[in-house]
């Protein structure tokens, strides 16, 4: 089996190689697979990742959940302390900055901490998953970290590419697994 690293290489540069139109027309098809859920109906406050470099496009849906009246949650990352620190957001173009790694989290000044034990369903990126719902991420244990404190009845559901899911990944004790991965063609449970 490919070490961690080796096979994070492998696919991010495939992910980071796709078309913008292809990105664009397989997120379409994930999320709405995942809006399609009863629990993702039900949820009322919802941890999500802001998308960038080809990872599966989460503005559109987070939009959505805004028209929803969900509670919107954005990780900021304190690389610093290597967490991340969970922030209401209500305004995309408002409340969210450029990072300095090219993605967009809240702005520090303005963030309203909301503690993982209220999230109802948690949307997880990765580099790479496999078919028993383990996930690679970038290494550093930020996700981790957060998703050993949700609650027992919320639902953390991995969204990625179908060539992001694998047989099998490496995985370690401290790994969290996902409750599900959505793909363009598969859920995986």
């Amino acid at each position: 089996m490919e070490l961690k690293g080796e096979l994070r290489k492998k696919v991010l540069n495939i992910r980071n190689n796709m078309k913008k139109t292809e990105a664009v027309d397989k997120s379409n098809l994930i999320i709405n697979k995942l809006i399609g859920l009863d629990h993702y109906r039900k949820s009322k406050t919802v941890f999500v990742y802001m998308s960038f470099k080809n990872e599966v496009m989460t503005s559109k849906l987070i939009e959505r959940m805004f028209s929803e009246k969900k509670s919107v949650v954005i990780p900021y990352t304190d690389t610093k302390n290597t967490v991340i620190i969970p922030s209401e957001v209500k305004n995309i173009e408002e409340d969210l900055v450029l990072s300095r790694y090219g993605y967009y989290e809240p702005v520090n000044e303005k963030i309203k901490v909301v503690e993982p034990e209220k999230f109802d369903l948690m949307i997880i990126p990765g580099v790479v998953f496999d078919k028993q719902l383990n996930r690679v991420g970038f290494g550093k244990g930020y996700y981790d970290r957060i998703l050993c404190r949700k609650r027992k009845d919320a639902k953390a559901v991995a969204i990625a590419y179908e060539f992001q899911v694998l047989d099998e990944v490496p995985a370690e004790k401290h790994d969290i697994k996902m409750d599900m991965i959505i793909t363009e063609k598969n859920i995986y449970e």
